[in-house]
């Protein structure tokens, strides 16, 4: 009896540890933030909330959220708000935003989304919310600085487009540009990590950090190559909502850049979801020549040079083919 008893409180006890540790779904979205109603006075209070991040964690030159006039501080007919990948920075596709901007005679705001960037201790505690708080906040800028909101989103940050999709301020976003979207990581076992006992396994099997190694110089400076294993599980639990909300009439236009061969990203499970959308406007153009070598950053300097050209003009088609 007194072993019955023993593995009775054993197995409870383990069951709820097991519970304990798988992370809760996204639910509750954090509530936008105030933001000042002129545009002149917006990349001060842009530029005064980066500082005081700085001053505690020493942002990388050239990753800092920012706001890029087209002319004057004032609206434009189309804005751009551009969201960067899990590890990346703005820099990740960079020049293609300032182009599509250029192109279309849009004012232009790139994010640094929370964790990212950082000389020290790179996406150390930092959670979902804080990348759905951030993604609110590129919105509420977004519709600030023009009057048609066009978000560009690479890789993870396409999730966070994705996972906001059931909130008012995407009401005016015109068009979503989605490059390499994660809908689902190409390695299967990423999944496991928001099951219950996933966050377990996953340090039982990856140990308290994950690393890789960049392709180059720059991508080791503005990519982050070293984080807590636990990012990667918020990054999953943003993918776990995006999936959820995604729905299957999109009314905002959507422009899709993806590879078959994306070592990162699951092309299987992002071609079913969206084989499944209807949108009032939908390309999904395949890049096949990509000089990124894991096929997934598809545009920009660092990475995938000589397709900047074609993609940004494909942005620029896409979007001014409904007009001005």
């Amino acid at each position: 009896m007194n072993k019955f008893r023993f593995a009775l409180v054993f197995g409870l006890l383990l069951a709820a540890a097991i519970d304990l540790s798988t992370p809760p779904q996204l639910r509750a979205i954090p509530v936008a933030p105030a933001l000042p109603d002129a545009p002149e006075e917006l990349a001060a209070w842009v530029t005064a909330r980066e500082s005081a991040v700085g001053e505690a964690q020493r942002i990388i030159p050239g990753t800092e959220k920012r706001i890029r006039w087209f002319a004057d501080a004032e609206r434009t007919p189309f804005s751009v708000v551009y969201l960067h990948g899990f590890s990346a920075t703005r820099q990740e596709t960079a020049p293609l935003a300032e182009r599509v901007a250029d192109a279309l005679g849009a004012n232009l705001f790139e994010t640094r989304l929370a964790g990212h960037g950082l000389d020290d201790h790179p996406l150390a505690g930092t959670r979902a919310e804080d990348w759905l708080a951030d993604g609110l906040e590129a919105l509420e800028i977004g519709r600030r600085l023009g009057d048609r909101v066009i978000i560009i989103a690479t890789s993870t940050g396409a999730t966070l487009a994705a996972a906001l999709l059931d909130q008012p301020g995407m009401s005016d976003v015109d068009a979503i540009v989605m490059i390499s979207p994660n809908f689902a990581p190409r390695d299967t076992r990423a999944a496991w990590v928001t099951a219950p006992g996933g966050w377990i396994l996953a340090r039982a099997f990856a140990g308290p950090e994950r690393s890789w190694q960049a392709h180059n110089e720059r991508q080791a400076r503005f990519w982050t190559t070293r984080y807590p294993i636990a990012a990667a599980v918020e990054m999953m639990r943003l993918v776990d909502r995006a999936n959820r909300v995604w729905p299957t009439v999109l009314s905002q236009r959507l422009l899709v850049f993806y590879s078959r061969d994306d070592a990162v990203v699951s092309a299987e499970t992002m071609l079913a979801v969206l084989g499944e959308t209807d949108a009032a406007d939908k390309s999904l153009i395949e890049v096949t020549d990509s000089g990124d070598p894991s096929r997934h950053v598809l545009a920009g300097d660092i990475l995938s040079p000589a397709t900047t050209d074609r993609v940004v003009a494909s942005i620029a088609g896409f979007i001014l083919r409904r007009g001005p």
